[in-house]
């Protein structure tokens, strides 16, 4: 298969069993399952384990702007191309806190003004890249490291390595 670290590969297919449990709790079963079983009791091993897995998710999950109402523009990922996911500092200027206040009103179109007075140049074009849905009713959970938005093992890994790697340095 490839997998050289079995440490972190064991972490990346446990962020699999959590992200399904954070994107798609009502459809699939094992969540369903985990919810009843474990969410009462965080004591089990098998809790401790998702727990374990939480990391990796944490580190590559993104909210993919929709309506932008309840992305929390300092406190949520949301732009993909930072590797932080979120605006590197906050200006002492900046009188926004929702996604949605930075849009022109009544539309999903980026008031460039004000995002370019709010952030600076390099968040700012960021921000201004992201294409927010307009069919969208909600804001949604999405994988950042991959197109699809979905998480898989492969890209967690790959992640950790690199961030492993950078850690040896």
């Amino acid at each position: 298969m490839g997998f050289r670290d079995l440490p972190l590969f064991n972490e990346a297919m446990l962020g699999k069993q959590g992200s399904r449990l954070i994107t798609r709790p009502d459809y699939s079963l094992c969540a369903r399952v985990l919810k009843g079983r474990y969410y009462p009791n965080g004591s089990s091993k098998t809790w401790r384990a998702i727990l374990h897995g939480r990391k990796v998710i944490q580190k590559g999950m993104i909210k993919r702007v929709g309506p932008g109402n309840s992305i929390n523009i300092w406190r949520d990922n949301w732009i993909p191309g930072l590797r932080t996911m979120k605006p590197l500092i906050q200006p002492d200027n900046a009188t926004v806190q929702q996604v949605d206040e930075l849009f022109v009103q009544g539309t999903r179109m980026w008031n460039e003004q004000l995002v370019r007075q709010s952030f600076t140049a390099i968040d700012s074009e960021e921000i201004l890249k992201i294409k927010p849905g307009l069919r969208m009713g909600e804001d949604t959970l999405a994988w950042n490291f991959e197109k699809s938005g979905m998480y898989t093992v492969r890209s967690a890994y790959r992640l950790l390595k690199a961030e492993q790697s950078q850690e040896e340095r």
